[in-house]
C-alpha cells in the first residue's frame, strides 16, 4: 500500500509492536491511526519483559541473528531521541554479561557462545573464576570460568511500550479504543473492509496490523490461513536489593549459569529479575511455585547471597512461540491491505522497533530499507 494522501490505519494490539508500528507511522506525518487493545498498553508480555535486547534468548537462527545489529542501532538511537519527546526515560543501560561456567558441560556451552559471538564480530572474552569474581563479587566461588561480553542492553519494556505509543499519540491523530476485537469482514476483491469490536461497532481503515502476539491464532481463524504461532508462559521473580537505595548495591553485572539455567539481571531504574521459564501451558498466565522451584536454585547456585526471601514481586507472561523459530512478518494471506506480525518469541522487545519501522515503511511507501525477507508472512506454505 503506498499512500500520498492521509491514510486511516488500524493496529490491533497493543503491545511493543503495535506501539513501535504507531510511532513510526506518526513520523511519517501521513496517517491518522486507530489502535484497539482489551486491555491496555504493555498489557501482555511487552510489560513484564526482562527487557534485555538480545538475539540469544530464542532459537539463535541466522537469518534472524542477521538483523540483529540494525535492531540495536535503532534501540540506540530511541534511547537518544524518544525520551526528549515524551519526557519518560525508558531505562536503556549497557553492562557486562557473565556467562558462568560450573563444569565441563557448561564450559563447553560457554565457550561455544563466546566463539559464535567472536564469529560475528563481536568483543568476547574468556575468564578464569578469580578474574570473573574480580568482576562481580556477588559470584559463587564455585564458578570456574565465565564468557564476558558487553553487547546486550537492557530496557524497562513497558517504560518503552509506553513511551512508543506517548510518542506516536504527540506526533498524529491516533484513537485508542479500549475493546476486544472479535472478527474480520473480507471484501471479496481480497482486501480486509472492516474489523468487529465487542461492542458490535465496526472499524474501518485503508490497511489493518494485526499485533496479537500469543492470541494470532485468532487472527489465522478469522483470515483463513494457519499463522503457526502458540503460547508458551514466561515468568518471573523480582528482587529489590538497592534497587531503591544505592546502585552499588545491586548486582553490576548480567549474570548466566550455563550449566543449568537461570539468569540474574540488574536493569537501571527497575527491580533485579530472576528468570526465567518456559512452560507450555496454554493460555494459562496466572504465577506459580513452579518459578521459585525451577528459578532459585539455579540464580543461588551464582550468586549464594540470593534466595527466596528477597523476592518482591512474581510476574508470568505469555511468549508468542513460532513454529520455526522466526517471527511472521508481512502482507496477511491474500489481503491486499493487511499486515500480521507476531512470533517473535522471547525476543519481541529487541526486534520489536524494528519490525514497527518495517511495517510503517511497508504500509505508507510499499517498500522499506530493512530486509524482512527471511521472516516474511510469505515463507509460510500454501501462503500465495
Amino acid at each position: 500500500m503506498t499512500t500520498s494522501h492521509t491514510s486511516r490505519v488500524a493496529i490491533i494490539g497493543g503491545g511493543i509492536i503495535g506501539c513501535a508500528t504507531a510511532y513510526y507511522l506518526s513520523r511519517t506525518g501521513s496517517c491518522e491511526i486507530v489502535m484497539i487493545e482489551s486491555d491496555h498498553t504493555a498489557a501482555g508480555a511487552s510489560g513484564y519483559s526482562a527487557g534485555i535486547l538480545t538475539p540469544y534468548s530464542g532459537s539463535n537462527d541466522p537469518d534472524l541473528l542477521a538483523l540483529s545489529p540494525a535492531a540495536l542501532a535503532l534501540h540506540a538511537e530511541l534511547a537518544e531521541t524518544l525520551p526528549a519527546i515524551t519526557g519518560i526515560d525508558h531505562g536503556y543501560d549497557l553492562r557486562p554479561f557473565l556467562r558462568c561456567a560450573f563444569g565441563d558441560a557448561g564450559e563447553r556451552e560457554a565457550k561455544s557462545f563466546m566463539q559464535a559471538r567472536v564469529a560475528e564480530g563481536h568483543a568476547a572474552d574468556w575468564l578464569s573464576g578469580d578474574e570473573a569474581r574480580e568482576l562481580c563479587d556477588w559470584l559463587s566461588d564455585d564458578v570456574i570460568g565465565a564468557c564476558v561480553t558487553e553487547i546486550e542492553p537492557t530496557v524497562d519494556s513497558r517504560l518503552l511500550t509506553q513511551s512508543l505509543f506517548v510518542g506516536a499519540s504527540k506526533a498524529t491523530s491516533l484513537e485508542f479504543i479500549n475493546d476486544e476485537f472479535t472478527g474480520i469482514t473480507l471484501l471479496a476483491k481480497g482486501a480486509v473492509g472492516s474489523i468487529s469490536l465487542d461492542d458490535r461497532s465496526q472499524i474501518e481503515a485503508d490497511a489493518y496490523v494485526f499485533t496479537l502476539g500469543p492470541w494470532s491464532s485468532d487472527v489465522s481463524n478469522m483470515l483463513r490461513f494457519g499463522y503457526p504461532v502458540v503460547p508458551q508462559k514466561g515468568q518471573l521473580l523480582h528482587i529489590d536489593i538497592g534497587d531503591t537505595s544505592s546502585d552499588q548495591m545491586r548486582p553490576p553485572v548480567a549474570m548466566q549459569n550455563m550449566d543449568d539455567g537461570g539468569v540474574v539481571l540488574p536493569r537501571r531504574l527497575s527491580s533485579t529479575v530472576l528468570g526465567a521459564t518456559r512452560e507450555d501451558t496454554s493460555y494459562d498466565r496466572e504465577p506459580s511455585d513452579f518459578a521459585y522451584e525451577y528459578i532459585i536454585p539455579r540464580v543461588q547456585r551464582l550468586c549464594p547471597r540470593i534466595d527466596a526471601s528477597l523476592v518482591s514481586r512474581q510476574t508470568a507472561c505469555l511468549r508468542p512461540m513460532p513454529a520455526d523459530g522466526k517471527p511472521y512478518v508481512g502482507p496477511a494471506h491474500n489481503q491486499n491491505n493487511a499486515f500480521f506480525a507476531a512470533g517473535h518469541w522471547s525476543e519481541g522487545i529487541h526486534y520489536g522497533p524494528l519490525t514497527g519501522k518495517w511495517l510503517a515503511d511497508t504500509i505508507t511507501t510499499g517498500s522499506s530499507d530493512i530486509d524482512f525477507s527471511a521472516i516474511g508472512t510469505d515463507r509460510l506454505p500454501n501462503f500465495g
